[in-house]
């Protein structure tokens, strides 16, 4: 199963999770498959950044569609522009991303203060309410911290999910442990097709077309 495969698994299973919550919140079935996008994108993140050249431009490109998605996001999820009770994955993404950087640097300069700086931003997303929070990030550093060891990555993040399932008591969140399936069926190649920036776009998009549905039906704007 290739990169793009797998890109476009978390992306269906994304917009049906989202589909769910916003339009038929009493079939939790779509939520339960929804679960499965979050970790394949982790998943997804750290390929990205073990495959990137440049550093900086991959967190830069993550971190202008993070500000760009954030008023779809609070539009549809909050019917408001701009709120700052919750954040959207990508800045929990963002954070995972700068958080593996600095443990790898911390590894090779054996450098205390790096890996202080990248325990502290761990827990960065519990304080500024992004999306998945702490649980999130360390779902990102389970597939880094394990990617030399297929199969024990997804264990680890099983293992993950059933504490915070421990903590939390979200049964739904346990769904998410079947995206080890295709994690772990992954064959190192990127695809017949890349398609970067439309994964990209298609976060925010999804979101604004989802909102508009929704504010027509609630307004009762159909012709019909």
């Amino acid at each position: 199963m290739s990169a793009f495969t797998l890109k476009l698994i978390a992306l269906v299973t994304m917009i049906i999770d989202h589909v769910g919550a916003i339009f038929f919140p009493q079939f939790i079935w779509l939520r339960y498959i929804g679960r499965l996008s979050m970790p394949i994108y982790a998943f997804l993140l750290v390929q990205g950044y073990m495959h990137t050249r440049n550093f900086n431009r991959y967190a830069l490109r993550m971190g202008i569609f993070a500000l760009l998605s954030e008023v779809p996001y609070d539009l549809l999820f909050q019917g408001t522009w701009l709120e700052f009770q919750r954040q959207n994955i990508l800045f929990t993404f963002l954070t995972a991303l700068f958080v593996v950087k600095l443990l790898d640097a911390s590894a090779k300069s054996r450098n205390i203060f790096m890996f202080i700086g990248a325990v502290i931003l761990t827990i960065l997303p519990y304080f500024l309410h992004f999306s998945y929070g702490v649980y999130g990030v360390l779902t990102v550093l389970c597939f880094y911290l394990f990617q030399k060891y297929r199969g024990i990555d997804a264990v680890a993040f099983a293992a993950l999910t059933y504490g915070q399932y421990t903590q939390d008591g979200n049964m739904t969140q346990l769904y998410a442990i079947a995206a080890a399936i295709p994690v772990l069926l992954y064959n190192g190649k990127r695809g017949a097709l890349s398609l970067k920036y439309f994964f990209y776009i298609s976060y925010p998009a999804h979101m604004l077309l989802l909102y508009a549905i929704h504010y027509v039906l609630a307004n009762h704007l159909l012709p019909f």
